[in-house]
């Protein structure tokens, strides 16, 4: 570790933001995994077919935009080849996107500090000078209360710190999908807004009885019924759904939302699937008029539609 600062590092994909049909205006949706922020995951059974293709090694990833939360910060620290092997093998619909930085609630860091924030700017400052490093853009938080006078100080703290940052998605230790896609905005260090995104949604595994989340099934259905029931008129919905990476199901058709659900224990022996098929059957049910895309496109949108003349003048600019 005593050499990364001055190591080099790979670079991930970054999305071309002037690719986008600004002419399509369909709603959209995003897909992100959970628990990106756990290193040794990372190292072991997460990338490789050895272990598990249901994550990075499933065959069919690439077909579908979906965006991998990752710890890209530390991994830098300790085993920059986890990287090396991700840049290598990523595909242009694959989305790589910072988890936290660490494992710590940014709503609740250093609270019995007194000098607690400057110690959250200080961890931010580090953590923003790898992402730069790896072209990671976006970062996501797992907070205690999302809408809580602590967290939206830390969105602020963080943002300032940054010179670049995309987007911070947020979601609610309990429940995940609580802030329903809800948007706070804050600004980086050279004054540019920058949307905190709350997910909508969650796939989880027998959650059904919970608004917004539960099976593949019914999160598809979620989302059919929230764009039909906004008003004509109102801009296209713009809406990201966090997958839940333990959750395990088994593809079923028809009606039934309840049938994809199996419980982990039985899993192995039955075929269960997790993360990127589930997302996938999700997508499948999901009509003509909303459209599958990677999470920085979605950010694109969103941004867009907040400040169309910032946001223009940001694309213009945007590394080549």
């Amino acid at each position: 570790m005593a050499g990364t600062e001055a190591a080099g590092q790979s670079k991930a994909k970054g999305f071309d933001p002037r690719t986008i049909d600004w002419h399509d205006t369909r709603s959209a949706v995003s897909f992100v995994n959970t628990d990106g922020d756990n290193l040794d995951w990372s190292e072991g059974d997460f990338f490789r077919a050895r272990y598990s293709t249901n994550y990075w090694a499933n065959p069919d990833r690439g077909k579908l935009p979906f965006g991998w939360s990752c710890c890209f910060a530390h991994l830098a620290q300790l085993c920059p080849e986890a990287i090396d092997y991700a840049v290598a093998t990523q595909s242009p619909n694959d989305s790589l996107l910072e988890w936290g930085g660490g494992y710590y609630y940014p709503d609740l860091f250093g609270r019995q500090r007194p000098n607690r924030w400057e110690l959250l700017a200080q961890h931010a400052r580090r953590t923003w000078a790898w992402m730069k490093k790896n072209n990671t853009r976006l970062i996501g938080f797992n907070v205690s209360k999302l809408d809580s006078a602590d967290a939206r100080k830390a969105y602020e703290v963080f943002a300032r710190q940054t010179d670049g940052l995309l987007a911070i998605l947020v979601f609610q230790y309990d429940a995940y999908e609580a802030g329903a896609g809800r948007k706070f905005w804050v600004k980086d260090r050279n004054g540019l807004e920058v949307p905190v995104i709350s997910a909508r949604y969650s796939i989880w595994n027998h959650l059904n009885h919970r608004p917004r989340a539960g099976t593949p099934a019914k999160v598809a259905r979620e989302i059919r019924q929230t764009v039909e029931q906004t008003p004509r008129g109102e801009p296209p919905r713009y809406d990201w759904v966090i997958v839940h990476a333990w959750s395990w199901f088994k593809k079923a058709a028809g009606n039934d939302e309840n049938a994809e659900n199996m419980s982990p224990e039985e899993a192995a022996a039955q075929g269960g699937q997790s993360v990127f098929a589930p997302v996938t059957w999700c997508a499948e049910r999901l009509p003509a008029n909303i459209r599958t895309v990677g999470p920085e496109e979605l950010i694109w949108r969103i941004r867009m539609q907040h400040n169309p003349a910032q946001t223009k003048k940001l694309i213009q600019d945007w590394p080549r």
